[in-house]
């Protein structure tokens, strides 16, 4: 008894081990609760003739049968002969048997897919060109009968559906399109053949509420708007056995009183493929990118060669856009430079008419202030003698003060006008030819109304020891003069002899009148009816300060035009430099 029940425990464990779950991919072409409710017998009749292996359903649309395929999720796949040819084409699939035609009392027809193009029955759209503009409905991009037999018979008709018409897409399940067309959401729709009839037979839908665009003879009694392709496959993938595989493939080909879908030997699959060719869906046709990339792996010279082109254009275009800035930068501090040293040139020009202001001043008032402090003083001593607490002493006193506090004040401004320095500004050495570029930038000349040229004549290594501005300011106010006398030739030159340097600065606007060559540096005395008539006097005082000096001489240029000519001469090593005082009492 013992060894009984060890045999039949033994046999079951062994059962069991060799035991296996073997899942089916189903096309669940209008859902997975119709697909599993319609193909389950199916699986019920491969369990019931192979009792030691388990089937079961896995309703899939057309994306995720591929990725079930990749993913080894499968181990069979039931769908229709289009997506069977892309598979095959990527993954090794063996075509088992072919689905018969389940419209026909003898099931012997083998080519029952095809696509229908319905509109509603009361629609005044008579021919496919009367869906130019419309919306039109498809299950998906790949569909066989639900999207591509259709498309191929509308471009057969003239029409580009990508362009002429408005897809919509619906997906799975299929039946959407019938409901999205009876309620008017789109103009017509794009359904596998057979699909109106079978849900008329479920009670879902009235044929006579539809009609089709195009109608074509077949040998099934079904609208159809094209010709009918070969049906479902029935294939196995690499993982199941052979002898599992030859089995299952006996049990579909074997009669079992109708009672479940019949299949036949496979079918072949050419028709199909020059379908897919047609409208570019086959998988051996080399796709754009594919063209692309095999171009590019026979001129690769090549394309490193453009490559590395554009790459030095890229850096190049970086590299000029890094100048640029930087360039405009540096325009921006000279432009800021520059108001700089125009507020400088304007603070000169205010205290050279102070100078000469405080001159006179100083030269006037200095006796009535001494007067003052005079007789206040006197007046005070006699006072003082009548009186020692006389009341008007203090008032006297304080007279006496703010008098010689006034002779101070203009004392110092007299030192300033004498130009005798009592600080010391730190002096600089600077390149002559860097400075005329820079100060000819500033000036900006050559963007005048009336632009002028430069032709310079300097020794590279010419070098002068000078305050910061004091060079500026000149050339700035004797080139300045040029230009707004008319200039349209400049040159300046410069040489050095012995120990000093000599700047000769030369235009072409005319010269100056005899009188104004008698006295240049008069203040206040202008040709111009905004000037001040103190460019001149300034750039002499600035110059005479360093114990240089500054001439002036119409002199023929070499374009043959009267000129000015002015020649500085400005020690290499002075020994005093431009300062200015302030009024120690203040």
């Amino acid at each position: 008894m013992y060894f009984r029940v060890l045999v039949l425990l033994l046999y079951l464990c062994v059962s069991v081990v060799h035991a296996r779950d073997w899942t089916i991919g189903v096309l669940a072409l209008r859902g997975n609760a119709q697909a599993q409710t319609h193909w389950q017998p199916l699986a019920d009749r491969l369990n019931q003739h192979l009792p030691g292996q388990h089937f079961q359903l896995l309703p899939l649309d057309l994306n995720a049968m591929k990725s079930a395929v990749e993913q080894n999720r499968i181990d069979f796949l039931l769908t229709n002969p289009a997506q069977y040819v892309q598979i095959d084409n990527h993954y090794p699939l063996r075509w088992l048997v072919s689905l018969r035609s389940s419209h026909e009392p003898d099931s012997t027809s083998r080519n029952v897919i095809g696509s229908v193009i319905l509109v509603r029955a009361d629609s005044d759209i008579h021919n496919p060109q009367g869906l130019i503009g419309k919306r039109v409905g498809a299950v998906s991009p790949h569909a066989f009968g639900g999207y591509l037999l259709g498309y191929k018979a509308l471009r057969d008709t003239g029409l580009q559906p990508e362009q002429d018409f408005q897809l919509h897409f619906s997906g799975f399940p299929v039946d959407a399109l019938i409901y999205l067309l009876r309620d008017r959401a789109i103009s017509a729709a794009i359904v596998p053949t057979c699909l109106l009839e079978d849900m008329q037979q479920e009670g879902l839908v009235h044929v006579a509420d539809f009609k089709p665009l195009l109608a074509k003879k077949t040998a099934i009694p079904c609208l159809s708007s094209t010709e009918l392709y070969p049906n479902w496959s029935f294939a196995a993938l690499s993982q199941v056995p052979d002898e599992l595989a030859d089995n299952v493939t006996r049990i579909l080909l074997s009669p079992d009183g109708g009672k479940t879908p019949q299949w036949g030997a496979p079918s072949s699959t050419s028709q199909v493929e020059s379908l897919l060719r047609s409208v570019n869906q086959h998988p051996q046709q080399p796709q754009f990118w594919q063209q692309i990339l095999d171009w590019a792996q026979q001129h690769r010279l090549l394309i490193a060669a453009i490559a590395v082109i554009l790459l030095l254009l890229a850096a190049n275009h970086i590299w000029v856009a890094f100048l640029v800035r930087r360039r405009s930068q540096q325009l921006e501090q000279l432009h800021q430079q520059l108001r700089v040293r125009e507020s400088a040139l304007e603070q000169a020009q205010r205290l050279s008419i102070l100078g000469e202001m405080a001159s006179g001043f100083a030269h006037e008032l200095n006796q009535p202030l001494s007067a003052i402090q005079h007789y206040a003083d006197g007046c005070a001593i006699r006072l003082q003698r009548e009186l020692a607490d006389h009341p008007l002493l203090p008032i006297l006193n304080q007279i006496s003060h703010q008098a010689r506090r006034g002779a101070d004040t203009i004392a110092n401004l007299r030192l300033w006008v004498g130009k005798q320095p009592t600080t010391h500004s730190p002096a600089i050495r600077q390149p002559l030819p860097a400075l005329v570029n820079h100060l000819w930038q500033l000036l900006a000349a050559t963007r005048q109304p009336q632009p002028c040229e430069l032709h310079t004549d300097i020794e590279t290594s010419l070098a002068l020891l000078l305050p910061p501005t004091l060079l500026d300011q000149v050339l700035c106010n004797l080139i300045t003069n040029s230009l707004q006398a008319g200039a349209r030739q400049l040159w300046f030159s410069a040489y050095q002899q012995a120990d000093e340097a000599t700047l000769i600065l030369q235009d072409d606007a005319g010269g100056l009148t005899a009188a104004q060559l008698n006295q240049p540096f008069t203040p206040f005395r202008s040709t111009k009816s905004d000037g001040l008539g103190l460019g001149l006097v300034i750039c002499q005082r600035l110059v005479n300060s360093q114990g240089g000096s500054l001439a002036l001489l119409n002199h023929m240029t070499t374009n043959g035009k009267i000129g000015l000519r002015v020649t500085l001469t400005l020690p290499l090593n002075p020994s005093k430099e431009l300062t200015f005082v302030t009024d120690s009492s203040a």
